[in-house]
């Protein structure tokens, strides 16, 4: 269901300045931040965006990576094409059999980076909420094992609790360093954090899920 723009919204420079600039979602600023921040995403780069509707950080994604890199866009929603050439969609499920199938029919390498502003939907129960974040980053890790290359990078959205810890855990064991940041972007009344991973290493028990 979307959001109706409230008040809130009106009062946003994020939204105004995306309006402006013609992004889709004031979320671009949060990786605007990231990257700027981290340098996650380079020139070049080849780049898996999941939970990727309405597009802003598509729209960013292409620019950063260039007319020599390429982004390929996912969401369970329909994503109203972009005119960029380096910029490929797919309507699908992140949690459907054949995801991992359909991905490599439309790019048959690894990834340089995945990301994921993926949020779970909220019921207002504080602990659901973070354990429904930490099982779906569980799926984008699991994802990331099977189409990340080694040294790659990932970003991910979560929820900070007591529960996150596991995936904290899941994390270390595959990535050489990682950082947890708040864009300015990021409301302040939310409590989302971004978990910036760099240097991917397939751990020695890894089983691919898919």
């Amino acid at each position: 269901m979307k959001r109706k723009k409230g008040r809130g919204d009106r009062r946003d420079g994020y939204y105004w300045l995306a309006k402006k600039m013609g992004y889709r979602s004031r979320a671009v600023y949060k990786l605007i931040d990231i990257n700027k921040s981290f340098e996650v995403i380079k020139e070049g780069d080849r780049v898996l965006d999941l939970g990727a509707a309405p597009g802003g950080w598509l729209q960013y994604i292409s620019e950063a990576v260039g007319i020599d890199g390429y982004v390929l866009g996912i969401d369970i929603r329909p994503i109203k094409p972009l005119e960029n050439k380096n910029v490929d969609t797919i309507t699908k499920d992140i949690f459907d059999d054949d995801i991992i199938d359909t991905i490599r029919s439309k790019y048959n390498k690894r990834f340089d980076v995945i990301t994921s502003d993926i949020s779970a939907n909220i019921s207002g129960i504080w602990d659901v909420d973070v354990i429904r974040s930490v099982e779906l980053n569980k799926r984008v890790i699991d994802l990331a094992d099977n189409l990340l290359r080694r040294g790659g990078n990932l970003i991910i959205k979560a929820f900070e609790g007591k529960e996150t810890s596991r995936l904290f855990k899941l994390i270390k064991e595959r990535f050489r360093a990682y950082r947890i940041y708040k864009p300015k972007a990021s409301r302040k009344r939310s409590s989302e954090i971004y978990i910036i991973c760099f240097g991917y290493k397939p751990p020695k028990t890894s089983k691919k899920v898919l």
